[in-house]
């Protein structure tokens, strides 16, 4: 069993082709299903079913797969934590982000770290949060940017920040604006995402009440909603980093929510346990410093670097 064969059958199951495979891993179709084939015959499984027009893992090929995977992630880490004990930052890095946090952050993440570490490889991917932590246990991540889950299992957790959500309503709308001034949120005139509302550990989570908010239109992102509320009226919830986004007669229409416990999201970098890369998870620490207003900023942030309890230098 050699890494080459487990590169070999990853390659041939995201591709599920022989040739285009064989194409990706820079070797000839023959070789490419030859090595496979020595493969299963080592183990005395078949990972994949063969036929003229499928080829898909069996369901002890998923697993054999899935672990293939997890140790070609871990055989790059080598290359990795040599680079990070050096003064070279290069490697690949993997990053997972919420859609419901990735506007406000990617953009001006991706022009100050690439501009910062030019020879590191970056990879940022939207997922929503159950596929972020199964993505970061595999290992396919290697860092991600999220709210947090109650039962870390195995992570180590890194608080970024916390961001307050506010009130956009319509200026047609003055029962609704009057309501959220004094503490309450109608919920007939209140527009949400498709999702709804989640607002951990916060005063509000609307997910699991369908009763609540206009279900006319399942808006899929914060934009839409705040379209809707100017065209139609009522109001929507939207995260504090959207205001820079507003126009300034816009902005006249934003109000604080004045719930309790208050209603706002903390927003963490989380890592594996064993994760070692101390210096690339200063260097994201330090290019969303750049991009977040010093208020919304985890205090030991701004004073101290991260030290990993792993560590050398610990």
């Amino acid at each position: 069993m050699t890494l080459q064969q487990m590169e070999y059958i990853v390659a041939l199951d995201k591709y599920r082709h022989f040739v285009l495979a064989a194409e990706a891993c820079g070797v000839t179709q023959p070789t490419l299903s030859a090595m496979i084939q020595k493969l299963e015959e080592e183990l005395d499984v078949k990972i994949f079913n063969r036929d003229r027009k499928n080829i898909t893992p069996t369901r002890i090929g998923e697993k054999i797969i899935r672990q293939a995977q997890i140790v070609l992630n871990e055989t790059q880490c080598i290359k990795e934590v040599v680079a990070d004990e050096t003064d070279s930052m290069n490697g690949n890095l993997r990053i997972g982000i919420l859609p419901t946090i990735a506007p406000y952050l990617v953009p001006d993440f991706i022009h100050h770290f690439r501009k910062t570490y030019p020879h590191v490889s970056l990879f940022i991917d939207e997922k929503e949060n159950k596929s972020l932590l199964q993505e970061l246990h595999y290992g396919n991540l290697d860092i991600i940017l999220t709210t947090p889950p109650e039962d870390l299992n195995g992570l180590l957790e890194i608080p970024v920040y916390t961001e307050k959500f506010v009130a956009y309503f319509s200026e047609a709308c003055d029962q609704a604006k009057s309501c959220i001034a004094n503490g309450t949120l109608p919920p007939e005139q209140m527009w949400i995402l498709k999702e709804g509302h989640c607002v951990p550990n916060g005063g509000m989570n609307f997910c699991k009440n369908k009763d609540i908010g206009n279900h006319i239109y399942e808006a899929g992102s914060i934009e839409t909603l705040i379209k809707i509320v100017d065209r139609n009226g009522g109001y929507t919830i939207i995260p504090e980093l959207h205001i820079a986004s507003l126009t300034e007669k816009q902005k006249a229409h934003i109000l604080p929510l004045q719930t309790n416990p208050p209603a706002q999201r903390h927003v963490s970098i989380l890592i594996k346990e064993d994760f070692i890369r101390e210096r690339m998870v200063n260097a994201v620490i330090d290019t969303l410093k750049s991009i977040i207003p010093a208020p919304m900023l985890e205090k030991r942030l701004s004073s101290h670097s991260i030290r990993l309890r792993h560590s050398k230098s610990e």
